[in-house]
Order: structure tokens, then sequence, then C-alpha cells
């Protein structure tokens, strides 16, 4: 065959424009109609299976004849073969603007655009149970109108029974796109087709997919495709090609991809699970196309200005706050932990201390945590784009600072449905190998353990090593799911994570505009107010050597079995005006004991320790947080929990400085 020929007494052939799995793909010219087409042969395959076990693509593409952004499908033709056989042609859309592979990089919402639009394509695959497997730049083509365009599906995977489109071996795919899973050899899924389009994004807006130089034979940070084309094509280079797909290797240039980097991390994260589906990567990137600057969620409603709001007056959260400090330690573990936590300066011997003992004037990327403004790190005003945000600095231990999201009615599965994004100084340091799942500049990013209502990452500082002190960041839905579930809180996450290393990469946390009082708990240990005569009503807890918080304040103590333990720690929130518990007053302070008050099978204690103004102007409490807990192997019941808090918050209240 050659230029000139004519394929079916209608096709007059053209160029060729390619080779496919099938042979050579010709551009040609429809006489009947006057248009271009494209040409495609039918793989003849090596299984003998007959020629209509091997149409599965056309198929596959018949389903989505009228949809503007999946190449058409326009007709399947039969012509005589050698041998007395019969060959198949694909007669396909010609897409004059051919493949975006080679092409000058493109702006970060230019691509978004177009992102948008395959996604909706990939969305309208996934419903009809269809992975692409294949998405990358040369599949990837542009109407006059400048549209996007998927093409070919010679790859494609039939993921809701055992037969795949493609009939003709195993998944196909090309490893600088395809996700960690496929590489591996498992079966696509659609979010596997989630991350090649994310890596095609990258790739049009640097000319490079985000692969980054990690891996035992880095190339340089700054070669291109173009630049690597040969090394790729040795043995040493393909097999670093496959070793870097198969590791799920990524690293997003934030400053060439812009607003569309925290979308494109999302969409790239190694456990599939934690990637958005096709649907909601459509819409995050459609927002940051958007004429308002990428705003994900959309604006606020109203005529509210963007940017954050502090607390409002709200019910006491009595979410179980050790599984939420749970969900970020088990992230810690990861890491080199430090013995004794203290953030490099350990607290004061006894309860007690003040402003002069702060240590604020060495180097460091946090600094004295007692006079950090840990809320410097959320940048509040970026994340108004998720709904509305409230700064909420006086929850929790004072190493915290917690952000509320309320998503737009929209976005919110359920009536009071919200997002709690929680910054925490944990102990620890960099993992002694440098495993990080990423980086953010100088900041080093680890993944938590995938959950279906929460994400969370550790930032590791750049001087985590000397300061012994790492970021736990977690994403949790409060009262209700929102939209895009796991996908949206890990997008999120991704959104407070690149602010917080803003702010770490260009030096240390700002300090508290307003140091804590002289008298507040800040400056004392909540460690120094359990000792073992306290602790002696619990068997094996006073011989624990404690695991001890930041500043000290807080510890925790567990029997050799781990089905016992205690805590103390400080707590910050409203005063209780309507306990829900039975209240008491040891030593002169207003306490309130709580059964399943820290989740179940725990007794939980708040000592009032003072009241104060907080950011707000609202009145808060500083309290000491004292509960047990026992597994059902303890032997212990409610009562006895209960009967064992009582004692530990009488020993701590009497430890207490006077207010």
């Amino acid at each position: 065959m050659g230029p000139g020929d004519e394929l079916a007494g209608r096709y007059g052939l053209e160029e060729v424009m390619g080779t496919g799995r099938g042979g050579e793909v010709w551009l040609a010219h429809d006489r009947l109609v006057g248009e271009r087409v494209v040409l495609k042969p039918v793989p003849a395959g090596s299984d003998g299976a007959p020629p209509v076990r091997r149409l599965g693509e056309p198929r596959a593409l018949a389903k989505f004849r009228d949809h503007p952004h999946v190449v058409t499908l326009l007709d399947i033709v039969t012509v005589p073969a050698g041998g007395g056989g019969e060959a198949h042609w694909f007669v396909m859309e010609h897409v004059p603007g051919g493949g975006l592979d080679g092409r000058p990089p493109m702006a970060p919402r230019d691509v978004a655009r177009l992102g948008a639009q395959l996604a909706d394509a990939l969305d309208a695959l996934h419903a009809a149970g269809i992975v692409h497997c294949d998405v990358k730049p040369a599949n990837v083509g542009l109407t006059r109108r400048g549209a996007a365009k998927l093409l070919d599906f010679g790859a494609a995977y039939r993921f809701r029974d055992t037969q795949t489109v493609t009939v003709n071996g195993p998944f196909s795919f090309t490893p600088d796109y395809a996700a960690p899973e496929v590489a591996r050899g498992n079966i696509p899924r659609p979010a596997s087709d989630v991350f090649s389009l994310a890596a095609t994004l990258h790739a049009l807006v640097t000319g490079a997919p985000p692969r980054g130089d990690d891996g035992p034979a880095a190339e340089d940070d700054d070669a291109t495709d173009a630049d690597t084309t040969d090394a790729d094509t040795t043995e040493g280079g393909e097999a670093l090609r496959r070793w870097r797909a198969e590791q799920g290797v990524v690293r997003v240039d934030a400053e060439a991809t812009g607003p569309l980097a925290p979308v494109l991390t999302a969409m790239l994260r190694r456990d599939p699970r934690r990637r958005p589906d096709a649907a909601e990567a459509g819409r995050l990137l459609a927002a940051v196309a958007g004429p308002g600057g990428g705003a994900v969620g959309g604006e606020p409603d109203g005529d509210t200005e963007p940017g954050p709001e502090r607390a409002t007056q709200r019910p006491w959260r009595r979410r179980a706050l050790l599984a939420g400090a749970l969900g970020v330690a088990a992230l810690v573990l990861a890491l080199l932990l430090v013995p004794g936590g203290d953030g490099g300066e350990g607290g004061d011997d006894r309860a007690g201390g003040g402003p002069e003992h702060s240590t604020d004037d060495g180097p460091g990327s946090i600094g004295d945590p007692r006079t950090a403004d840990l809320c410097e790190l959320a940048d509040a005003a970026a994340l108004s784009r998720f709904g509305s945000v409230r700064l909420d600095a006086d929850f929790g231990n004072f190493d915290q600072c917690d952000v509320l999201i309320t998503p737009k009615e929209e976005d919110r599965l359920a009536p009071d449905s919200r997002i709690d994004v929680s910054l925490a100084l944990r102990p620890g340091a960099p993992p002694e190998a440098g495993e990080f799942s990423r980086a953010i500049g100088e900041v080093g990013v680890l993944e938590g353990e995938p959950e279906d209502d929460e994400c969370a990452l550790t930032l590791v500082p750049p001087a985590a090593e000397a300061e012994e002190l790492v970021v736990g960041l977690r994403v949790t839905e409060e009262d209700g799911p929102v939209a895009g579930g796991q996908g949206t809180l890990c997008l999120l996450a991704e959104a407070v994570a690149a602010g917080a290393a803003d702010v770490l990469n260009e030096g240390r946390v700002p300090r508290l505009a307003t140091p804590h009082a002289a008298n507040s708990l800040v400056w004392t240990s909540a460690c120094a107010l359990l000792d073992a005569e306290a602790l002696a009503g619990l068997p094996g807890l006073a011989e624990d050597e404690p695991e001890v918080g930041v500043r000290e304040w807080s510890c925790e103590w567990a029997n050799e079995e781990k089905t016992l333990g205690a805590e103390v720690a400080f707590h910050r929130d409203q005063p209780r005006t309507d306990p829900a518990g039975e209240p008491f007053r040891p030593h002169g302070f207003d306490t309130v004991i709580e059964e399943e008050g820290n989740g179940e099978g725990t007794c939980t204690a708040f000592v009032e320790y003072r009241t104060y103004g907080g950011r707000d102007a609202d009145t808060y409490a500083e309290m000491v947080r004292v509960h047990v807990r026992a597994e059902p192997a303890a032997g212990r019941d409610m009562d006895q929990l209960c009967a064992a808090v009582r004692g530990l918050a009488e020993a701590a209240a009497a430890e207490l400085p006077a207010a």
C-alpha cells in the first residue's frame, strides 16, 4: 500500500501517520463525503481468534459516538487480504491537531481546561466499565476549535468482567505515564487513568512527565523527553523508567504548574484509593481553568470576602481526641522517633514556669513551640476556595491549630457536613534512609495510611533533625460526608501542605502576635502532674517509660500488654456550661468526668484551670485532660475506669499552680 492507493473503493490513502499495534496508520480522504479520515488496521492476532474477538476497540468506541471528547469511530471496513483471507480496518475521525506529544509547553490554565474535558471523557468510559490504560500526550488530540479528544483505545480494558477490550496480550502501558499499580502488573482500574491523566497534564505544562530524579540512576532535573530519548531507549534507561513507574516516583514541578499543582499531586497519589475519581478530577480541573483563577469548589457565597473567619460560638467539640491524635501519631512512627519528645527543650521539673523561660533566640524551622503561631502555617485565604473557612486557634493542645471548613451546600452530603484540618507539632526527626514520599522544596512529605474519612500527611521541616520536631497534618470529615470523599480530603491536604511548606521553606514559623499569659499552662509540664504514686492504682503503668509529647504538654503510659493505658495532656476549648458528665471540684478546679469521652473503652476527666479571651474575643478555658482506656482483656468496667480517672484528676489538680 502506498499514497494514492484506494481502500474499500472509497478511501484514498495520503500519508502514513504512524504505526499502531496492527501496522501502519494512514491519513486518507473519504471520497464519498469529502473529508479526511484515519485508517487503522485491526491487529491480526497470534491466537487464532476470529476477527470479531479482535474488534473490542470499535465496540468500546461505538458507545461514545456522541461524546465531544472521545474520538469518533466512523466505520469498520473489510477488504481482501493475502492468502484468501480478510483484513479489517477502523475508519476513525481525523483530529487535525494530532497528538500533543512534542508540542511546546502550554499555560497551566489552558492545560486545566483540556484536562477537565479529558476527565469528562474518562468519567464516561469508567461509567461504562472501560479503562483507557494508555492516557498520554500522544493519545490526546485537539480539534480545530481547540477541544481535547481522547485517542487510541487499543490498550483499553473492560474492568467489570474478565474480558479485555484489547485481547492481544498483557496490559499495554507507557512507563512515563503509567500508574504504579499498572506498572506492577495489577489489573487496571479507573484510578489508574486518573494518575495517567495527571502525568499527561504535567507533561503538557512542563514538557516532561512528573517522574523527578529519584531512583538508582538519576537523570538531570532539567532533562526533558527530547533530552533523554536516547538514554531511555537503552536497556538501562528503560529499566529506570519501569522502576520509576513501579515505585510511583513522582515529583510535581509546583513552580511551573502553579495552580494545577495541588490537583495534580492529589491525582498522582501512589495509593489509588486516595486519588479523586475522574468526575471529581474534572470538577477540580475545571475550577482551576475558570475565570476566577481556579477556585476549587467555587467562590464563597454572597458578598462574603474570601479569607479566614475566627471560630464563632459553637458547641463543645466532643470528638474522640485520642483517636484523632493516633491518626497522626501513626505517621510519626515512620520517622526516627526522638526519646523525650520535648522539641529539644525539656519541660520544667514540675508544673510551673513562665515566659522568661522561652528559648526563642535559636535557629530552626519551628523555634520555641510555646511562642510559635502554628495557624500561620495555614493559608486560610487560599483554602477559601474549598468553602467557608474558620481558624480555630483555641482548640486542643498548645501544639496545634485547627481550620474548620464548611463546604458549599451542593458539596455537603449531609446538612452539617464540614471538614476539619488539624496542624500539629509532633516529636520526630527525618527517617535515616531519607525515604520521603516526595518533597516540597526542602520540606519532606510522608503519607499516612489511607482511611475513608480522612487524609493524613507528615511534613518534615528543613531543621527537623536539630529541632526534633515535625508537623502532622490531618484532614477529616466531621458530622457527615462531603462530595468527592477522600479525594477531596486529600486534595485539601495537599493545598494545606503546600502553604505550610512555603512558610517552612522561607524560614521560621512566625511568632504569636500576643504571647500566652504568664499564668498559662503553656509554660508548665503536663507530665509533672502525675507521678508513680498517682499511677499506682493502674497495674503496670507506673513502671512504663511514658511517651512524651512536645514540651511535655502530654504524657501517655501503657502496661506491657497495651491493654491498659492512661494519658494526661493540656487541652483548650470553650468552658463546659452544660456538662454531660458528673461535675466535681478537686482542689477548687471545676472538673467534668465523661464516660466514653475519648472513644469506646475510655473514661475522661476535664479539669478546668483558667478561662481567657480567645483570638475571636470569645471565652475559652485551659484544661488538663486525663483519660484512662482499657481493652476488654484488661477486665475493667466503666465504673472502675472512671474511679481511676477521678483519682488521677485529683492528683493532677493538686499539682497545678494557682491560677
